[in-house]
């Protein structure tokens, strides 16, 4: 789907999506005091969201058009970080529990290739 082709509405929802799922792991790595600012912050940041929603109703065709745009392209980083994170997040030690020849086929892999078959006359450790 593009920006023209996703409705509105579903741009909307999907912000307000990814600002409720990343304000409890931010809530619960901080202190029970900071809790209550961060869920003030989610609710301001919400509220604004829809505010921007709102505003647009009542915007020019070309305004709405731009507005529509960069929401939906907020809407895919937003995305995009999410997934990117939690990559990271199975990543992270890889180096240190796997053989590099191991590391090798997997970053062939992610990439769409395939390691060729080595003739070793040694062990992999």
């Amino acid at each position: 789907m593009t920006a023209a082709t996703t409705p509105p509405i579903h741009v909307l929802r999907g912000i307000l999506r990814h600002i409720k799922k990343t304000a409890p792991t931010t809530a619960a790595a901080t202190s029970s005091s900071q809790s209550s600012s961060n869920s003030g912050n989610e609710l301001s940041l919400s509220k604004h969201v829809i505010s921007q929603y709102r505003q647009s109703i009542s915007a020019t065709p070309q305004q709405a058009q731009h507005l529509r745009k960069v929401a939906y392209d907020y809407l895919n980083l937003k995305k995009d970080l999410t997934e990117r994170a939690r990559l990271h997040e199975l990543d992270s030690g890889a180096d240190v529990k796997l053989s590099p020849r191991e590391l090798s086929r997997r970053a062939a892999a992610r990439a769409g290739l395939q390691l060729p078959v080595m003739d070793d006359g040694h062990v992999d450790q």
